[in-house]
């Protein structure tokens, strides 16, 4: 079946007036199969044949978009017939690469939405594994040691009450060590409590 689109955006047909000097022949069926048309490149787009029928007798087949469309060319002559197939086919085929181009571009936005959507999914579990796995570490490396993990300044806070050591500024409410990036104590840090706040740590 012919549709709307076909002819939309295209220029009509030539007018068809003849010279009275040179008579033209008129479109008939036998004209219908000649070659010579432009070759679709969609098989649905391959209406020549059936739109020279058409303008030849004027016997839609079934079709009324032909009426529609081409009622008032029906009865031109054959180079105009032969044009105004031209016209269908190549119309017929631009809308539906058009169609098919807007459909790719979709289904290529779809693809690349999914893939970024899984990529971000990924991201943030390995993300979450990650911190699941640092703060493990922290758990286990400040128990260790008689801390726990103060969550709100991110070290390891000493859990002793006092000063076990009697040296002045060694109170243990002061004590901390601080973690490495992977959740274990940092050396340089354990050291320094260590020398600093003796007693506040097992260390």
């Amino acid at each position: 079946m012919i549709t709307a689109g076909m002819v939309t955006g295209c220029s009509q047909p030539a007018s068809s007036a003849q010279s009275t000097a040179t008579a033209l022949p008129t479109a008939t069926p036998a004209a219908a199969g000649a070659a010579g048309l432009v070759k679709a490149l969609h098989p649905h787009c391959d209406v020549g044949d059936k739109v020279l029928n058409y303008l030849a007798t004027g016997d839609n087949g079934g079709d009324p978009q032909l009426d529609v469309l081409l009622s008032k060319y029906v009865g031109v002559d054959l180079p105009q017939a032969r044009a105004i197939a031209d016209q269908q086919i190549q119309q017929c085929d631009a809308n539906l690469s058009r169609q098919e181009a807007a459909q790719a571009s979709a289904a290529a936005a779809d693809l690349s939405r999914q893939k970024a959507a899984q990529a971000s999914a990924t991201a943030a579990a390995l993300e979450a594994a990650d911190a699941a796995k640092k703060k493990a570490t922290q758990d286990s490396s400040c128990a260790a040691i008689g801390g726990r993990v103060d969550t709100t300044w991110g070290w390891c806070a000493s859990t002793v009450k006092g000063n076990p050591s009697g040296e002045p500024g060694s109170d243990c409410s002061y004590a901390q060590v601080a973690f490495n990036p992977d959740g274990t104590l940092a050396k340089w840090s354990s050291s320094t409590t260590k020398d600093s706040y003796p007693g506040c740590f097992q260390l």
